[in-house]
């Protein structure tokens, strides 16, 4: 399972939630600075309109408001009721107060007024050459903000993909049916996508090829060898008789052992909980062994695994120390944690990773070699682990859940 922190969707979320936090810091810092910028325009055009009233005091009322009217300033008879009065900074309110003229600012919803006070006698002026409001750092913001959130969707919904592919490749895996439906994105993850789909689908069909291929093979075998065992066993025994009924029933038994391995091959697991002790004496019974050969050692543990499966790898580890003990009983202890089959014997004449592998057999006995590769297979395919040990002349192999 993928970590959080590896996961491509961990990272595209971290990213964009660093990008949200940056774009509302560079937001912020441009909101202050035209703030900043905003207040030097209204102490400048105050200071403008003090000094142009101080050039224009001689001036009639008619040319003043005329000239003031050209540099943007128009005189209003009195204040709104709803107007806001702005405080500048310190710097710039002495800046104004500077002047022989006392200048409030004040702010309208139709923009800037400007309050000049000289001798108990106010005036009101609005500014008139006043630009928009400056709504080009909201638009800029709103802009990357909805570039970054449609950028984000944008790039989940092109890697949700690969959550869904992860989850049916899982399923697969645990030996269930795909239903794949393609992909009509044009991004890489779709061409993988569509890909996957078509390699799993020539699979299945050559899966199904092999699976009908095996079985008429099978079909077909069993019928002139259970014909033939019955004539044998019909027949007046003899050394050859015999012989040939030991040939019926080795083909028979590896008939029976490549059933079993076609079925781990095709991953068909079905587990469910089940009793070690249960699926052992069902080993047992199959293998038709004396019980004074057989000495188990466990409770009524439970156990998760495909009991069909587990029971063949069981079989073929109890043959297997059967077939190639010294003296009886053979010992099998299990618990929750493990099984172990124990028997004794010779050490082996190879590396047991080789005597794991498919058609290799310890002596000339009768044996198929398949035995141990059936049990290994089974173990894989179940997340167990099968190990062995040779110790004081006994050969032990378990099962670790």
């Amino acid at each position: 399972m993928i970590s959080r922190r590896h996961s491509v969707f961990f990272k595209l979320h971290a990213f964009f939630f660093l990008a949200l936090i940056i774009l509302s810091l560079l937001f912020t810092s441009a909101l202050s600075e035209q703030e900043h910028q905003r207040f030097r325009l209204l102490t400048h055009r105050s200071m403008e309109l003090s000094q142009t009233l101080e050039m224009l005091k001689n001036h009639t009322c008619d040319n003043q408001n005329r000239l003031l009217a050209r540099a943007g300033f128009q005189e209003i008879p009195h204040l709104d009721s709803k107007a806001n009065h702005i405080t500048l900074p310190p710097v710039m309110e002495q800046k104004l107060q500077s002047n022989q003229l006392h200048v409030q600012i004040y702010q309208d919803n139709k923009g800037f007024v400007y309050a000049l006070i000289r001798n108990h006698c106010t005036m009101f002026y609005r500014d008139t050459a006043e630009g928009a409001t400056y709504y080009f750092v909201w638009i800029l913001f709103f802009a990357l903000f909805g570039g970054l959130v449609s950028m984000y969707v944008l790039l989940w919904r092109n890697l949700l993909p690969l959550k869904q592919l992860f989850n049916q490749i899982q399923l697969y895996g645990e030996g269930k049916e795909l239903t794949i439906f393609p992909n009509n994105g044009k991004d890489e993850i779709a061409l993988i996508s569509n890909a996957l789909s078509a390699a799993l689908e020539k699979q299945h069909r050559l899966k199904t090829s092999r699976e009908l291929f095996l079985r008429n093979m099978m079909h077909e075998l069993k019928t002139p060898i259970t014909k033939g065992k019955l004539i044998v066993e019909l027949e007046t025994p003899s050394q050859n008789i015999t012989l040939l009924g030991k040939l019926f029933s080795r083909m028979e038994n590896l008939i029976h052992q490549m059933a079993q391995i076609e079925k781990m091959h095709a991953f068909a697991l079905n587990p469910k909980k089940v009793k070690l002790k249960t699926l052992l004496n069902t080993a047992i019974d199959n293998l038709l062994l004396v019980d004074q050969n057989v000495s188990i050692f466990g409770g009524e543990e439970l156990i998760n695994a495909d009991p069909s499966l587990l029971t063949s790898a069981l079989q073929n580890l109890i043959d297997n120390a059967y077939r190639h003990a010294h003296t009886f009983p053979i010992n099998i202890t299990y618990s929750s944690e493990k099984i172990c089959i124990t028997n004794s014997g010779e050490p082996l004449k190879r590396p047991v990773e080789e005597a794991l592998q498919a058609f290799v057999t310890e002596r000339g006995d009768g044996g198929l070699g398949l035995g141990l590769y059936i049990a290994q297979s089974v173990c894989e395919l179940h997340n167990f682990h099968l190990n062995y040990t040779y110790e004081a002349g006994n050969h032990t192999f378990c099962i670790e859940f």
